[in-house]
């Protein structure tokens, strides 16, 4: 569909995913920053489109709101195939399929969880107590995710680059953080590393975690 996007993030969060996959996939759009820890009227706007206050939210050319990475990144693929992000053929789409979505429904919770206990244990004298058993649970979440990386590379699914080497390459600079990859899941840590290099994405990592 021609036209230009516009994606409502915030630096450094997950927004930086659906950035990295116009990146790929060339199509035009326009990045709207929005601080949603406090009022303001870009939050209200985001509020309008997204009951939620989450990022990232995408409104396509048309006007449809669009929220969810993964649901994003689908229809990214389909709008331009071209990009990569989603493999073809029947060997490693099943995998696409699977790790995709462990990543958003197992993963990607911890945060939510974890990062505001206080608002989900309310009244309980010690609510980090959630936070600290969301950290390991996705500590070995993650150790899954880079057992069944491809131990040739240099993606997760070996030779084939897809969205979920964008999901690691992102993620990676959030908690347990950079390091802790490195030398608990080296797998993950390289792909990360070669994704922020990429000729297309290196200036958008550099400004989304620099």
């Amino acid at each position: 569909m021609s036209g230009t996007y516009t994606l409502f993030g915030n630096r450094g969060c997950g927004s930086a995913l659906v950035a990295a996959a116009l990146e790929l996939s060339k199509l035009p759009y326009h990045y709207q920053e929005v601080d949603y820890s406090k009022d303001c009227p870009e939050r209200d706007r985001l509020l309008e489109l997204n009951p939620l206050g989450q990022v990232p939210t995408l409104l396509l050319p048309d006007g449809t709101v669009m929220t969810e990475s993964a649901a994003i990144i689908l229809l990214l693929h389909i709008r331009w195939p071209l990009a990569g992000l989603v493999p073809s053929g029947e060997i490693h789409f099943p995998a696409f399929l699977r790790w995709l979505m462990l990543i958003n429904t197992a993963i990607y919770p911890t945060f939510t969880y974890g990062d505001t206990p206080q608002k989900w244990l309310p009244g309980v004298a010690n609510p980090q107590v959630l936070t600290d058993t969301t950290n390991a649970h996705r500590e070995a979440l993650w150790q899954q995710v880079n057992a069944a990386a491809d131990p040739e590379g240099p993606w997760f699914l070996g030779p084939t680059f897809c969205a979920i080497d964008l999901y690691i390459a992102v993620m990676s600079h959030w908690r347990p953080g950079e390091a802790w990859f490195a030398e608990h899941c080296p797998k993950l840590g390289a792909i990360a590393a070669q994704v922020a290099k990429h000729p297309r994405l290196e200036a958008l990592f550099e400004a989304e975690f620099a």
